[in-house]
C-alpha cells in the first residue's frame, strides 16, 4: 500500500522545479521517462522514501534542463 507523502515538511516547490523542459531529442525524453519510472517504482515498493525520491527527481530535471540548454 503507498502511503501519501508527507510534502508539508518540505519547503515550498517552486513551480521552474516542475516543469519539464522542451526536449527536442526523443532519446533523451524516453531515457528520463524510464528513469523517472524506476524512481517511482522503488519508492512505491518502499525502497526508496519520498525524501531520496524527491530528490533524485530533482536532480534527474537538473540533468534533463542541463542536457537540453547544451544541445
Amino acid at each position: 500500500m503507498r502511503l501519501t507523502p508527507d510534502f508539508s515538511a518540505q519547503t515550498q516547490v517552486d513551480h521552474w522545479e516542475t516543469q519539464v523542459p522542451c526536449v527536442s531529442d526523443q532519446s533523451q525524453l524516453e531515457a528520463f521517462a524510464t528513469d523517472l519510472t524506476q524512481i517511482f517504482s522503488l519508492e512505491t515498493d518502499g525502497r526508496l522514501s519520498p525524501k531520496q525520491a524527491y530528490s533524485q527527481i530533482k536532480t534527474l530535471m537538473t540533468k534533463l534542463k542541463t542536457q537540453v540548454v547544451g544541445d
